[in-house]
């Protein structure tokens, strides 16, 4: 298995673009969200539908991984937080439906502004003829059964960050001052899964960890998940040895699906459920010219964007760290709310964002390649200076991902043709790995 686990110095960004024209270190008066939303600030090349909202820049955690790269304490404001809606209103056009995303951070450190927030956006939906709907990605652990009542009242989709096995979620995602958050994680995930029994676990592993994933995807299945979005992080740092380690783990994993498969109690990882639904179910059935060409991975910078506590606006939740992390000094930065000057040409370069154009060598003898649609833009910048290029452990990861999967398709076939139609109608439908 090849790939270079050093990481490629960062480069600024490969299009040139100039940044949007205000400097984005700077800091707005005390309350920006008494100025209007700027007519120039609206996207004129693509409709947002789906907004994250980065409601704080805190976190009550000290993840090992965070793609925040530096950690602050700045909050939005609930008049910059409305001001945030009444722009995705504007940016959505005709557009019937909106989906508002909390963001951070930990979202909940803002939660008694959510919470009027919230009502408050469903209502100035409704009275323009616009659904609105919500969404959080929560670490879990500042939970209460108010918040817990609030989510299923409005009808949250909730993204649970969970690692794995108490082991795993101790070391990987301890709070600040070192406490252990396992034991609380686990009771929220529990209550949330008795009302929404087919929620998913975002799973993110480091690479001390390799050799407890099989464990972790076992705890997993005990606590109630029936899946897993499962990635690797800080891909510079993966050995040889290490990916062997987990892909050893991931076969495992298998084992587990093929165990659980049929049964009242389902288990597996999405991204096994992407690759059949989109690639093995037509190569194992000699139907290729079915298998659609991925382009780009997601809709960022396009139909997807997100607004910080400035009311700065960035193609997704991940892109004010990597713009960081890569030196970029706010080209990836598509302007401000409050202020004239979105930036179209940056826009441009994600709607005409091409893996069929931009790619490494390597990816024409990928199996995966049709469909990888070049990794999330925000990883690859941060780990390799590029939006176009992933690092080497990712495309290693990736192959194996479709090794497993692979294996779970030609083990549930062998069972008959009712179980492997079971196994094609769980994995129909699924458009994403989870991790994009």
């Amino acid at each position: 298995m090849e790939h270079n686990p050093q990481k490629t110095a960062p480069e600024t960004f490969a299009l040139k673009h100039p940044p949007a024209n205000a400097d984005t270190l700077r800091r707005l008066e005390e309350n920006p969200g008494k100025r209007p939303v700027h007519p120039g600030s609206i996207p004129t090349l693509s409709t947002v539908t789906n907004l994250d909202i980065d409601v704080t820049e805190n976190c009550n955690l000290g993840c090992l991984y965070c793609f925040k790269e530096e950690k602050y304490s700045e909050n939005m404001s609930l008049e910059t937080m409305k001001k945030s809606f009444e722009w995705l209103v504007e940016s959505s056009r005709n557009a019937p439906t909106l989906n508002c995303n909390f963001m951070g951070g930990e979202p909940t450190l803002r939660w008694n502004d959510i919470k009027k927030f919230v009502p408050w956006a469903r209502r100035r939906g409704a009275a323009i003829g616009k659904q609105v709907t919500f969404s959080m990605t929560s670490n879990l652990t500042l939970w209460n059964d108010e918040i817990r009542r609030f989510v299923d009242e409005y009808g949250f989709g909730i993204l649970m960050s969970i690692d794995g096995c108490p082991e795993v979620q101790d070391a990987q995602r301890p709070k600040k001052g070192g406490k252990m958050t396992s034991e609380l994680v686990e009771y929220w995930a529990r209550s949330l899964l008795k009302t929404r029994p087919h929620s998913t676990a975002r799973s993110t592993f480091y690479p001390t960890y390799a050799h407890k994933f099989a464990k972790s995807m076992r705890y997993f299945r005990l606590i109630g998940f029936r899946e897993v979005a499962v990635s690797l992080s800080e891909y510079h740092l993966w050995t040889d040895k290490q990916l062997d380690t987990v892909r050893e783990q991931l076969f495992e994993t298998v084992d587990q699906a093929v165990e659980s498969h049929g049964t009242d109690k389902p288990f597996t990882l999405t991204g096994f459920k992407y690759l059949i639904n989109k690639l093995i179910r037509w190569r194992r059935t000699d139907r290729p010219e079915r298998i659609e060409f991925r382009a780009s991975p997601c809709g960022a910078g396009k139909g997807y964007m997100m607004i910080d506590y400035t009311g700065d606006i960035w193609p997704c939740h991940r892109f004010d760290g990597a713009d960081s992390a890569a030196g970029a000094d706010g080209q990836f930065r598509m302007g401000n709310i409050f202020e004239e000057g979105f930036n179209h040409e940056l826009s441009r370069a994600f709607l005409e964002f091409d893996h069929g154009k931009f790619h490494k060598e390597g990816c024409k003898t990928c199996p995966v390649n049709p469909i990888c649609g070049g990794y999330c833009p925000a990883a690859n910048l941060s780990d390799t200076g590029s939006i176009y290029q992933p690092h080497d452990t990712f495309c290693a990861w990736s192959q194996m991902m479709y090794d497993a999967a692979e294996s779970l398709y030609d083990r549930i076939a062998e069972q008959g043709a009712e179980s492997l139609d079971l196994l094609l109608e769980s994995a129909s439908g699924t458009e994403s790995d989870g991790t994009t």
